[in-house]
């Protein structure tokens, strides 16, 4: 009897990387067993069209309740108070859809990203939602190759999301980065499999159809990904906007004296996209320069694709050029990345803003003689990710067996 999967995931954000790991999941699914049916769980969709009728209301009062948090905040600043409001706000604007559409399912499988996080996008709400459904409803739960992003034993948002994944219908949690502090201070339920394994879309080349024996055309192209210039301050780090914004102008400048033959490009999310449309302007570029937005995964590894090098902003810029071989350069501004770039072994590659030196990058994406990285590593945690995955969905199969 074939088995029902949700495959839960950010598919309406805008940002490819996460639609990518929700593809590549499902991927991963339908290899290790032909005999399942797959079904999407957009995590937070956007599309309005899904807020009909009285559910207009919903999506209102959540947008209401998210504009006027801070001046409530300001007047209530006891984190009990604003772990209960925002609990509130998602639970109005998406308990009801999780509780349609995690209907008749034999299993859900949170596919990747930074789900184990409290402190940025409101994830672990959607994941408190989404596990507390799947318990009432006897519905087993895999995490797999999600990242972990911090923890505070002080922080209720943190604790809450703890006590969350240790219920008994969390099966296996693997990461794709920090298994030290997932196993330390998150998981108390000794029952629960963990590991490190990699990102999914490791897997690009095999889901593409992609023989790794078969050399990619030499191009010349420098590829420069774009990413919000806020995202450094906006996890944790020093380096403001306009610290970044003068980064990538002088490094444009740089390459633009070597008369190299450069291109913007983004994730496909629209702030990226607005900061590529300012350097655009203000540097008097051909706005040819910037490609156009991409808007599904094909097209984003499409372009990816064409370059000869790469500089990643966005961490999944990263991972698609690491994953077809594309030469890579990258900035670090959050944990995963620093944790992605050791794991494979191209920290060296990868700059944090203590390290951003334009001219060294630019030398770097000029001269694009870059040590490869380790392909053995690479199929090592391949092999991983599959492997939790399988055991996972066979797991199901002796239980229901058993019955």
């Amino acid at each position: 009897m074939s088995k029902r999967i949700g495959v839960v995931g950010l598919t309406s954000n805008e940002n490819i990387g996460d639609y990518l790991l929700v593809e590549s999941a499902k991927f991963l699914l339908t290899k290790h067993s032909i005999d399942i049916t797959v079904l999407d769980v957009d995590v937070d969709p956007r599309d309005e069209s899904i807020y009909r009728g009285k559910r207009k209301l919903n999506l209102k009062l959540f947008e209401l309740m998210t504009r006027y948090q801070k001046p409530a905040f300001f007047f209530l600043r006891f984190g009990i108070f604003r772990y209960y409001y925002q609990y509130f706000y998602w639970w109005i604007k998406l308990n009801w859809y999780y509780k349609a559409t995690l209907k008749n399912l034999d299993g859900i499988v949170i596919s990747g990203g930074g789900f184990l996080k409290f402190k940025t996008q409101g994830l672990n709400y959607n994941d408190e939602l989404i596990i507390k459904i799947a318990r009432k409803r006897n519905i087993p739960v895999m995490l797999s190759a999600v990242g972990i992003e911090g923890y505070d034993e002080k922080d209720i948002r943190c604790q809450r999301l703890k006590k969350t994944i240790n219920s008994g219908v969390v099966r296996a949690i693997t990461t794709r980065d920090d298994i030290e502090t997932l196993r330390r201070d998150y998981i108390t339920n000794q029952k629960i499999v963990t590991d490190q394994v990699g990102d999914p879309v490791f897997w690009l080349k095999d889901m593409l159809s992609i023989n790794n024996k078969t050399k990619r055309p030499k191009s010349d192209k420098v590829g420069i990904n774009l990413v919000n210039p806020n995202n450094f301050v906006r996890y944790g780090g020093k380096a403001n906007k306009f610290t970044i914004e003068n980064f990538y102008k002088n490094l444009l400048q740089e390459l633009n004296m070597r008369d190299i033959d450069f291109y913007l490009f983004t994730n496909g999310m629209l702030v990226d996209q607005e900061f590529g449309e300012r350097l655009v302007r203000s540097m008097n570029l051909p706005k040819e320069t910037l490609l156009p937005r991409p808007l599904d995964s094909a097209e984003f590894v499409r372009i990816v694709s064409s370059f000869g090098i790469v500089l990643s902003g966005r961490m999944h810029a990263g991972i698609v050029s690491y994953a077809l071989d594309v030469p890579v350069v990258g900035l670090i501004w959050g944990e995963k990345i620093d944790f992605f770039t050791k794991i494979v072994g191209i920290r060296n590659n990868y700059f944090n803003e203590d390290e951003l030196d334009f001219m060294k990058i630019a030398d770097l994406l000029t001269e694009n003689n870059l040590e490869k990285p380790s392909i053995k590593k690479r199929d090592e945690l391949k092999k991983k990710t599959l492997k939790y995955l399988g055991k996972f969905l066979d797991g199901i199969s002796e239980k229901e067996k058993g019955q």
